[in-house]
């Protein structure tokens, strides 16, 4: 706020109160265990009551409260002209001289001889040379000059020699410099059209003092120029030619202006620290002492009474830049601990606290440990005996571990006595900064120092944004290798993009060699990926329509960033693994374990701020053949053909990658013969037949992500499945 009224000014000064003590800092306790008293401070209401939550916005807004909030100090500024000198008047035109006819040509020539050419033989003037006058000049005139301009360049002449012409009554006196001021000349105002020779004249100065315009006007002045410096009425009086006094005048009229009006004022209020405390800190980063490239740019008055200072300058914009620097030194100032609710909108809350406690505390980073089992106990199997004497176990076993509480408050972030932690790899806040998380309302209570909450409100902000999530579409087909399929997709795919022949499958576009270890034993260039374009779509939609693909599996599923998903269209399959007799006839212990089977897909995408999705993606195909008995009627496990891949690709939100080379061959064998002669040997050829087959499949995985960053797109994806899901009603 610009306010230049005296009234607002004084108003603004008297409005400026309130100083405290500076605190100090110390350790920051390390556990997450609940503070009762901080909650209890909390449910009593210390601080401003909390405004109800719209749950229809989407902007992670931080409502922090306090208790008792502050008034912010007032700042006021006051910006000046930045006027410090006045600008020169142009320069008047130059006026053609009269042509003349004089021409000067002296070769180290004694100035007294000058002196009678100029003025007795020239210009025919009475003068006088007083004893003393001395000295050689050289000096030639390239075109001929008037006589006026003969006595200016006589004047120029004498100065170089140290000696000067004056003028008394009707004739000109030449005496040296030294002597020719001293009981000669009178000082006069300026006046229009000054006479020729040595003169004095006043300098009344406006708005800058006697003693500051002879330190500024001395560089530019002869070394006897000045002959009075008078502070008291504030005026100069020099000597010189009619040019040089002109000179004078032009360089008084520059510097003498309002410095005040070009100066900017600041005020700004204390709020925490004092006067006495501020200045000296001041005085390091902008005092004359500071070796800073501003010192001495910036001036400080303090006022006590008002705990306020005064900053000046010629750059207005320093003062705002000056007016941070003094609201961050004032934050640090004795502030006292407050009471602060944060409303943890995207994450839960005792989730948020431990991270807190992760950053500011003094332990180091542990992931959670294992569930353990209670020392002297150990784990037992619950099994149930079945009527034909074996047990089940697998998905619906359960043990007799010890409950694991989902109270996360009760968890320690970092270990009380931080034998772990590491040097410097955390900093710690004071020992009364407390952090606890309300878990029944999701809210984060701390109390701290404002100057400490400013940096906890930070992470808080960055740590509670709204999660991003992908949606991943996922098609495994499984293509029968047959025709022109019966090198592969990835042969049949670079065809179409005419990148192979009828003889060869190298140069395939997009092979990038085997991925993961499910293409280990398949060959060097088996197990493939590629970014599949528009054409090649249509390519596989083709080979879906004639018969020749088959779907297995269409999931798709939306996931948020960095978690794990898992897809799983299969049947669980249990394998025995253990069985023992117990010593009756009629019963035995076995142990059992479910083994999945079918289409696994687990997922676990990671996204970038440009929309680049990074998917550490795990495919499982598998199945299990039909379960055959032995001679003693016991089932025999089955046998589980699996074929999977583990590779991470990174895509980009919308593109389509695709995986294949998992080829499999079924070899089948079939015998047909006439009863009882086929069976006769050396005759089974004449009365049976034998056949075999050679089926070759290839699984492919098509996967698609999309990157969801608002809710807007999410209720999209759910509009586009429910209209999807209505084409399918049937028709009335």
């Amino acid at each position: 706020m610009i306010d230049t009224s005296p009234r607002a000014l004084r108003t603004s000064v008297f409005c400026l109160a309130t100083a405290v003590a500076l605190g100090g800092c110390g350790s920051f306790p390390d556990h997450l265990d609940p503070d009762d008293a901080l909650l209890h401070e909390a449910m009593q209401g210390t601080g401003s009551q909390r405004p109800p939550v719209d749950p229809a916005s989407e902007s992670p807004a931080a409502d922090s409260r306090q208790a008792q909030a502050p008034t912010p100090p007032q700042r006021q500024l006051i910006r000046g002209n930045q006027q410090f000198v006045r600008q020169p008047a142009p320069a008047p035109a130059v006026k053609d001289e009269a042509s003349g006819d004089i021409v000067f040509n002296f070769a180290d020539q004694p100035i007294e001889a000058v002196i009678n050419s100029v003025m007795g033989d020239l210009l025919h003037e009475n003068y006088s040379i007083a004893q003393g006058v001395k000295g050689n000049v050289s000096f030639s005139t390239s075109k001929p000059v008037s006589k006026q301009q003969a006595l200016s360049i006589l004047e120029t002449l004498l100065s170089w020699t140290d000696n000067a012409m004056i003028r008394q009554g009707q004739r000109y006196v030449i005496l040296p410099a030294n002597q020719a001021v001293a009981g000669k000349l009178v000082p006069e105002m300026s006046v229009s059209q000054p006479s020729s020779g040595l003169s004095a004249r006043l300098f009344p100065l406006r708005y800058i003092s006697a003693t500051e315009m002879q330190k500024l006007l001395k560089p530019f002045a002869r070394e006897n120029a000045f002959l009075l410096v008078d502070p008291a009425r504030n005026v100069l009086s020099l000597a010189g030619t009619p040019d040089e006094l002109a000179n004078y005048q032009d360089t008084i009229d520059t510097f003498d202006v309002d410095w005040l009006k070009g100066m900017s004022v600041g005020v700004f209020g204390l709020q925490r620290a004092s006067v006495a405390e501020l200045m000296p800190e001041l005085q390091k980063m902008f005092g004359p002492d500071s070796g800073m490239p501003l010192a001495g740019m910036v001036r400080f008055l303090p006022i006590e009474r008002t705990n306020s200072v005064v900053a000046i300058s010629s750059q207005p914009q320093y003062l705002s830049e000056v007016g941070d620097w003094i609201h961050t030194i004032d934050e640090g100032g004795g502030n006292e601990r407050q009471m602060y609710v944060y409303d943890v909108r995207n994450m839960k809350a005792t989730d948020l606290a431990k991270y807190l406690r992760q950053i500011y505390g003094t332990g180091a980073i542990k992931d959670d440990a294992p569930a353990k089992v209670a020392p002297g106990l150990r784990t037992a199997t619950l099994s149930s005996l079945n009527t034909s004497g074996g047990t089940s176990g697998g998905l619906n076993n359960s043990s007799n571990s010890p409950p694991v509480s989902d109270d996360e408050d009760q968890a320690p972030a970092a270990s009380e006595d931080g034998e772990n932690a590491e040097p410097g790899a955390a900093k710690s806040l004071d020992a009364g900064t407390r952090i606890t998380a309300q878990k029944s309302s999701n809210q984060l209570l701390v109390r701290t120092r404002p100057v400490q909450w400013k940096e906890i409100e930070s992470a808080i902000k960055r740590l509670d944004n709204p999660p991003l999530q992908v949606q991943i579409e996922t098609r495994i087909l499984e293509v029968k290798l047959t025709g022109e399929l019966d090198l592969g997709v990835q042969w049949y795919l670079g065809r179409l993009a005419g990148n192979s022949t009828s003889t060869t499958v190298a140069n395939t576009p997009g092979s990038q060699g085997a991925l993961g270890g499910g293409g280990a034993g398949l060959g060097a260039d088996s197990l493939f990926y590629s970014f599949v374009s528009s054409n090649l779509q249509v390519a596989l939609h083709a080979l879906e329509t004639n018969g020749r693909t088959q779907v297995l599996s269409a999931p798709s599923l939306v996931v948020m960033n960095n978690q794990p998903a898992q897809i799983q269209v299969g049947d669980n399959i249990p394998i025995s693994q253990t069985t023992v007799n117990t010593g009756n006839a009629d019963s035995t212990l076995s142990s059992v374990e479910y083994v999945q089977t079918g289409v696994i897909l687990d997922v676990v995408p990671r996204i970038n701020p440009g929309g680049l999705v990074y998917m550490d993606i795990q495919q499982q195909v598998s199945d299990a053949e039909n379960q055959t008995t032995n001679s003693s009627d016991t089932p025999n496990n089955p046998r589980i053909s699996t074929r999977s891949v583990s590779t991470q690709v990174a895509v980009q939100s919308g593109q389509t990658v695709l995986l294949g080379g998992l080829i499999k061959q079924d070899n089948a064998e079939s015998v047909s013969a006439v009863p009882y002669l086929g069976k006769i040997p050396g005759l089974r050829w004449l009365f049976g037949n034998t056949s075999k087959s050679k089926d070759r499949t290839e699984l492919i995985v098509l996967i698609t992500p999309r990157v969801i960053t608002s809710s807007g797109q999410a209720r999209q994806v759910t509009d586009d499945y429910r209209q999807q899901m209505q084409l399918l009603r049937p028709a009335n």
